[in-house]
C-alpha cells in the first residue's frame, strides 16, 4: 500500500513538552468565542442559493466562479476517480449537475475552511498539513463507502467527516498569536481533550444544522448504534478508524471487527487486507491518492 506507506513516513517525532500552557491557550480561546473564524459571506451566499431549489445551476455557477480556486476544485473533484462517470464534466455547469448540489455544498464547506485556518509559522504549518491530509484521507474513505454502500443523502455522510475535523484546525489556529508551536504529540493530546468541544462552537456560530453536530459529538465512539441500518456515523467512524491506522494514531484502537460500524456492513464490504483494514479500501488505493492531491 504505496500510499499509506508514504504517509507513514511522513509522520515525525517530537519530545514531549509541558503541555499546561497549550491548555491555558486553548481555554482562552474556548472562553472567547469572537477569536475563532466566522464563514466568508461569499460562503454564505453560495449555500444559500444551494439550499434554494429554485436557483438554477448557471446562477450557481455565476457565484462559484467568484472565486476561481473554488470553481478548480469542484470541476477537479467531478472528474476524479471516486466522482468520475462516462460523461466528463466539461463546465462548472456540468461538475454541479454530475456531483449534485448537496455534494457541492460539501466542497464550498471544505474549501471556506481551509482557509479560514492560515497558519503563520512553519512549526504550525507542518502540523496543519499533517491534519489536513489526514482529514482529506478521511473523507476519500468516507466518499468510498458512501458509495459502495449507496447510503442516502450521500452528502451528510461526507459533509459530516469533514466537518468532525474543524476542531482539530481550531486548535491549531489557537497557537497563531503564540510565540512556541505545540510538538505533534502534544497536538495530537490537545486535540483529544479540546477538538470535539471546539467543533461544536464553530458548528454552532456557523449555525450548522444539529445533525452534523451529533456527529462531532460521536465521532470515535466505536460502540455508538441507535439502530441496526447503517447511519451517516457509521461511515464516519468507519473512515475515522482507518485513518487512524493509517497516520500510526492506532495504539489504543479496537479491532475493526468490534466496531458497530463494521457489523453493520454488507457481507461483501467485510473482508479485510494483510493490516486488518477494509479489503475494499486498499483495493481503491489510487482512487484514494488522487482524491487526496486534490485536497491538499
Amino acid at each position: 500500500m504505496v500510499l499509506f506507506a508514504a504517509v507513514l513516513a511522513s509522520c515525525y517525532t517530537q519530545p514531549m513538552a509541558t503541555i499546561s500552557v497549550y491548555r491555558n491557550v486553548i481555554n482562552q480561546v474556548m472562553q472567547g468565542e469572537e477569536r475563532l473564524p466566522s464563514l466568508p459571506a461569499i460562503t454564505l451566499k453560495i449555500r444559500r442559493a444551494i439550499s434554494d431549489t429554485n436557483t438554477p445551476h448557471s446562477k450557481l455557477a455565476g457565484l462559484i466562479m467568484q472565486d476561481p480556486a473554488l470553481s478548480a476544485l469542484i470541476m477537479k473533484t467531478a472528474n476524479s476517480a471516486l466522482y468520475k462517470t462516462l460523461a466528463p464534466a466539461n463546465t462548472l455547469n456540468d461538475a454541479i449537475r454530475l456531483l449534485g448540489r448537496e455534494v457541492v455544498d460539501g466542497l464550498v464547506m471544505n474549501h471556506s475552511v481551509k482557509s479560514l485556518f492560515v497558519m503563520r509559522s512553519a512549526a504550525l504549518k507542518q502540523l496543519f498539513m499533517l491534519s489536513w491530509r489526514r482529514q482529506a484521507v478521511k473523507t476519500a474513505i468516507c466518499i468510498l463507502l458512501t458509495r459502495q454502500t449507496k447510503f442516502t443523502p450521500t452528502f451528510l455522510p461526507v459533509t459530516g467527516c469533514f466537518l468532525s475535523e474543524v476542531g482539530t484546525l481550531a486548535v491549531l489556529s489557537a497557537f497563531n498569536n503564540e510565540p512556541r508551536a505545540p510538538s505533534e504529540q502534544d497536538f495530537i493530546v490537545l486535540c483529544r481533550e479540546y477538538a470535539k468541544r471546539l467543533g461544536i462552537i464553530l458548528l454552532k456560530k456557523w449555525q450548522l444544522d444539529d445533525s452534523y453536530i451529533d456527529i462531532v459529538r460521536q465521532a470515535g465512539n466505536w460502540q455508538y448504534s441507535q439502530t441496526n441500518a447503517m447511519t451517516a456515523l457509521d461511515l464516519i467512524n468507519l473512515s475515522l478508524y482507518h485513518s487512524l491506522v493509517i497516520f500510526s494514531q492506532a495504539h489504543d484502537l479496537p479491532p475493526i471487527q468490534q466496531l458497530a460500524s463494521y457489523n453493520k456492513l454488507p457481507n461483501g464490504l467485510k473482508p479485510l487486507d494483510s493490516i486488518g483494514l477494509l479489503q475494499l479500501i486498499s483495493q481503491h488505493e489510487d482512487a484514494i491518492a488522487d482524491y487526496v492531491a486534490l485536497a491538499l
